[in-house]
């Protein structure tokens, strides 16, 4: 008989026991694992990361790999080169964004060279495009377009701008033209090289200067 006591009284304490490990279990907060997309993308390649940008962005991005290798930094919405071919720095954007401090849209291309801008042609280069941008501090202009061949143009003649050639009207009239004959298979020297020499080694350091 006490023996009968005694086994049911172990049985009932292992039986709370097995109850309470349940419970401490459904209480312990789980770790989502992460969706399948997120654990692929965590290595992800450049060029499995743009499958998924609109086309001409995707296409964009896809000639500059080709031209120039591996990025130096990339992410799921933009690729970037530095000291890659005539440029300083390329950043190539999934989408269209804004440029800094209006409501100017920007295109998906976007490239930089150094070069310093007489103080006295930083209106004469404002009035030639919108979406040219200078930068006196660093020493760069840049500019955004859908295409590398565009970018050159519109460098080209900022130059020519800087250096006293042609007038802003002038260059926008320029930019305009070649970029339709460009559209209609005619090339041009100011879409296939740059035609002056850019200062690419200018570095921007955090006190606001060069070197």
């Amino acid at each position: 008989m006490k023996s009968n006591v005694v086994r049911n009284a172990c049985g009932a304490s292992l039986g709370l026991l097995t109850v309470l490990i349940w419970a401490s279990a459904a209480e312990k907060p789980r770790t989502a694992a992460p969706p399948a997309q997120a654990r692929a993308e965590a290595g992800a390649s450049p060029e499995a990361l743009i499958r998924r940008w609109p086309p001409r962005s995707r296409a964009a991005a896809a000639l500059l790999l080709e031209t120039y290798g591996l990025p130096d930094q990339f992410d799921e919405n933009s690729l970037a080169w530095f000291g890659n071919g005539e440029w300083k720095r390329t950043v190539v954007h999934r989408k269209l964004s804004r440029r800094d401090g209006s409501g100017r849209t920007k295109d998906f291309l976007e490239q930089t060279v150094g070069y310093l801008v007489p103080q006295d042609k930083l209106a004469d280069l404002e009035r030639f495009h919108q979406l040219l941008e200078v930068s006196p501090i660093a020493g760069e202009m840049t500019f955004a377009s859908d295409s590398e061949a565009k970018n050159r143009l519109a460098m080209n003649l900022a130059d020519e701008i800087a250096t006293g050639k042609r007038g802003p009207a002038d260059a926008r009239a320029a930019y305009l033209k070649t970029s339709r004959l460009a559209v209609s298979g005619k090339s041009s020297p100011y879409l296939e090289a740059l035609q002056f020499e850019p200062d690419n080694t200018r570095v921007m350091i955090p006190t606001g200067a060069d070197r």
